[in-house]
């Protein structure tokens, strides 16, 4: 479906390197990273918004640079919708079409089928600024597969919903996707949520791919402190912290991490690593604990799982995080 080989991208000074990316036919591909890492400006290359000054880039095993974005058949929803407030909802899923020169019927009569495809009919009439943000969200992906694109472009589509409208647009798009046979490749910083849906993960840190596969292998062996960063983990420390021999940095999944008051001794073979609780989550059974460990210079947190009720585990109470020795990650830098 998409194939970016060599592609050298530049905004001002920042320059996104794209050595090989190549994304399959009905892949759901999440890009990740910290800000300014060149996510965005990866989905305006592919696109069509921006040039590469190096590389190609392939849709559907044919050269995209000379195509213009109207005519590469993908949808690009951002993360305001950008949907023109003085239409209504169906003359803005049509309006794609009608750039595209559709007839005015042929353009109606294509918005009515997707605003129906996507539950959306009853919308027709109202104008945007009416709808809620899941329902605006959905209008934007009417609009963008209302053109017969069959790769969707998402930059941060479900950020400015709550948890319960997330989690339910996620479920919709996912039947989109196996239904239209679509590919879809999103930017997001939720990857706790969208890694569920995804077939793969991008890194991307400083303008570079630092990692690329499953959101469970990544997560649970991340290769280096860049990707690690760029997945946005928790529990990174130097490693000098426990006396690891192996690799600069370490880093510790929150589940092998349980969080003891000081009393409580380690098991045989475990690290312990005291600290000040910073924050405590109630989970039901069991409480995410949040520990400020003691360590002079750059602070270093540790998150892990007490049960519920475990004496004063609380906002400024001492306690102990212990971990067993194979849980431990080594990262080169």
């Amino acid at each position: 479906m998409l194939r970016c080989e060599g592609c050298r991208v530049r905004a001002g000074a920042f320059v996104l390197e794209l050595g090989r990316l190549h994304i399959q036919p009905g892949e759901h591909c999440l890009v990740v990273g910290p800000s300014g890492a060149g996510k965005s400006l990866l989905l305006r290359t592919v696109a069509g918004l921006v040039r590469p000054e190096a590389g190609t880039v392939l849709l559907r095993g044919e050269d995209a640079l000379d195509l213009p974005p109207e005519a590469r058949r993908i949808g690009l929803v951002f993360q305001h919708y950008s949907l023109f407030p003085h239409m209504s909802v169906h003359e803005n899923v049509a309006f794609g079409l009608r750039m595209r020169g559709a007839s005015r019927r042929h353009a109606r009569e294509e918005a009515t089928v997707e605003l129906d495809r996507l539950g959306c009919a009853h919308l027709a009439d109202r104008r945007p600024a009416t709808l809620s943000g899941g329902e605006q969200q959905r209008v934007a992906i009417a609009r963008a597969l209302a053109t017969g694109a069959d790769l969707l472009l998402l930059d941060e589509p479900f950020a400015a919903l709550d948890p319960a409208t997330r989690a339910a647009c996620r479920l919709e798009l996912a039947g989109l996707r196996r239904s239209l046979d679509l590919t879809i490749l999103e930017v997001t910083h939720a990857l706790d949520e969208a890694g569920a849906h995804a077939d793969r993960i991008v890194v991307l840190s400083g303008g570079r791919v630092v990692a690329d596969g499953p959101y469970g292998t990544l997560a649970a062996r991340p290769p280096d402190l860049r990707a690690a960063r760029g997945l946005g983990l928790e529990n990174l420390f130097p490693a000098v912290l426990i006396g690891h021999a192996t690799g600069a940095w370490c880093f510790v999944p929150p589940g092998s991490v349980t969080v003891n008051l000081p009393t409580v001794a380690a098991p045989a073979g475990a690290f312990a690593l005291a600290g000040m609780v910073e924050a405590v989550e109630d989970l039901g059974p069991l409480c995410r604990v949040r520990l400020l460990v003691d360590l002079p210079g750059e602070p270093v947190r540790l998150a892990g799982f007490a049960a519920a009720g475990a004496g004063a585990l609380s906002p400024g109470f001492r306690a102990t995080a212990h971990f067993p020795a194979d849980a431990i990650r080594p990262l080169p830098d």
